[in-house]
């Protein structure tokens, strides 16, 4: 298709042509369609993908290894903004506010659904303010005990805890964290009475179960895995439904009960800015299918704990619906505030 340019021979091929001016004009409009139409190729420039953490942790590794392989599909460099920060929501705000032209893309965790009940007043509507593409990882909790607890499995764990209500405490990395959910979630579901404490992170809370200060807390896998591999730890069950490959001796919390649902999971999500146009979404949508077979890809995040997951958009909703909905219940029934 003829593009118009500022250039002398498209000028005299015009005054040439013996064309009508309706003709010509014609000609001029398709001309300049097809430029705007090449203008707006999508992706036409660097793609930034906003990660609401620091660098260096697993959630920011597994983005940036996605970013790659989405980036090779889309021909395009994906650029990594971290943007740490109110546990999500400076990143939540910021792409809810970008333009949405399919050029900031937000790895968005399981945060973003539960941030507007924990922290009373955010920026955002989950719900409104983004257009779902697909999922990206998923990582399960690991039910792990101090080994002085002496417990080797969830029936004797159970009744240990059953036996001794408020005797025993469980550890969280931090008061509305999703571990700290997932705890009360497990209090909850099993009617169990214990104290829950509070600590700055995963990692002081890892060394004092093992110090034995806490008896018990739901860990994230790459944190868990080598605890238990070491023998440091006693690893119970693991929050997904189905197991994890990395620790495929450890039953899921529904094996281990003889129960349904109990799923407590944390994830990321490919977001775009609610109204980026339908065919930019369609061309993402289409690429991460592809990122999705890529068995090497998946084979690497499994090492660190996670699992690749790709889905569709009805899916990524499914997620946001139900988690929003699980963990805000929670939240109000316990008061929680962070």
């Amino acid at each position: 298709m003829m593009s118009i340019n500022k250039g002398s021979k498209f000028r005299l091929w015009l005054r040439n042509s013996g064309l009508s001016g309706i003709a010509l004009a014609s000609v001029v409009l398709v001309a300049g369609l097809g430029s705007a139409q090449a203008q707006d190729a999508y992706p036409g420039k660097a793609i930034r993908l906003v990660v609401p953490y620091p660098p260096g942790g697993v959630s920011d590794n597994s983005s940036r290894a996605i970013a790659e392989r989405l980036g090779r599909e889309l021909n395009q460099t994906i650029i990594i903004e971290n943007k740490a920060g109110a546990a999500s929501t400076l990143a939540s705000n910021l792409v809810a506010r970008a333009p949405a032209d399919g050029y900031t893309l937000y790895a968005a965790p399981v945060s973003v659904v539960i941030n507007p009940t924990l922290q009373g007043k955010v920026e955002y509507d989950p719900q409104r303010d983004f257009a779902p593409i697909s999922m990206m990882i998923t990582s399960a909790f690991v039910l792990q005990t101090n080994k002085e607890l002496n417990v080797n499995n969830m029936a004797e764990l159970l009744a240990r805890v059953r036996a001794n209500p408020d005797k025993f405490a469980i550890g969280t990395s931090g008061m509305g964290s999703i571990n700290h959910l997932a705890a009360e979630y497990f209090m909850k579901a099993f009617d169990l009475k214990m104290a829950v404490i509070h600590y700055k992170g995963g990692s002081p809370a890892a060394q004092d179960l093992i110090g034995g200060r806490i008896q018990m807390m739901f860990s994230a896998t790459n944190e868990a895995m080598p605890f238990i591999q070491a023998g440091r730890t006693q690893g119970i069950a693991v929050t997904s439904a189905q197991r994890v490959s990395t620790l495929p001796e450890l039953p899921t919390v529904d094996e281990a009960t003889g129960t349904q649902g109990f799923d407590a999971e944390f994830w990321l999500a490919l977001l775009a800015p609610a109204k980026t146009p339908p065919t930019v979404l369609n061309t993402l949508q289409t690429a991460m299918q592809k990122v999705g077979a890529d068995r090497v890809l998946a084979e690497d995040l499994a090492k660190k704990g996670v699992m690749l997951k790709v889905s569709s958009p009805a899916e990524v909703q499914g997620y946001m619906d139900r988690d929003g909905k699980k963990w805000g219940q929670i939240i109000k029934e316990l008061g929680i505030k962070e």
